[in-house]
């Protein structure tokens, strides 16, 4: 009973604590774009081949890397080719994950698309692979193997499979026309 009315009694003190610092401080309030129209959801699908392959294995690949597409068949929206097939698209490497044990596979996340004529505040989302993952068969083996004194760690040592990224895969990331164009157009407070 005790432990608990202190902990309460802590709680109380480190809000007085923290409204006395923060007692002569405005709070920021977050800057919003009121123009800003995202209840559309028509989306145009645009899929994508890479250049040149990538890979987690040997340090093939880096977070910033530039990776070029191209546009694997025509993009139409209101009956006009908006990308035509060949076209070049860039993208980083927004973040990948080195493969680990237990399974654990490697992953590649490519973001910030950007191709002529559109606008890239209008694309949404990012793409990810990853490689094999070995963890759902490791696992129950690591477990079985458990109550034999430091067998089942053995199973650390299994590694999880590298990300690739080929000309075979497609690439899918989604173009929403309509983000931006509010009902009724009024200005920012």
């Amino acid at each position: 009973m005790s432990l608990l009315m202190s902990g309460s009694c802590f709680a109380f003190v480190r809000d007085e604590f923290a409204d006395e610092i923060l007692k002569d401080t405005e709070p920021v309030k977050p800057v919003t774009n009121l123009n800003y129209n995202y209840e559309s959801c028509e989306k145009i699908p645009i899929k994508l081949k890479i250049k040149q392959n990538i890979s987690t294995k040997k340090d093939g690949v880096y977070d910033g890397q530039e990776v070029l597409f191209e546009v694997r068949q025509n993009v139409k929206y209101n009956n006009k080719i908006i990308l035509k097939q060949g076209d070049l698209v860039k993208a980083t490497v927004d973040g990948y994950l080195s493969r680990g044990m237990n399974g654990i596979p490697a992953s590649i996340i490519l973001d910030n698309f950007e191709m002529s004529g559109i606008d890239s505040k209008k694309i949404k989302g990012f793409y990810k692979k990853r490689g094999l993952n070995l963890s759902l068969m490791v696992y129950p083996i690591k477990w079985a193997l458990t109550p034999i004194p430091g067998v089942g760690s053995l199973t650390n040592f299994i590694l999880g499979g590298n990300a690739h990224i080929t000309s075979r895969d497609t690439v899918v990331i989604y173009y929403y026309p309509n983000w931006g164009k509010t009902k009724e157009s009024s200005p920012i407070d």
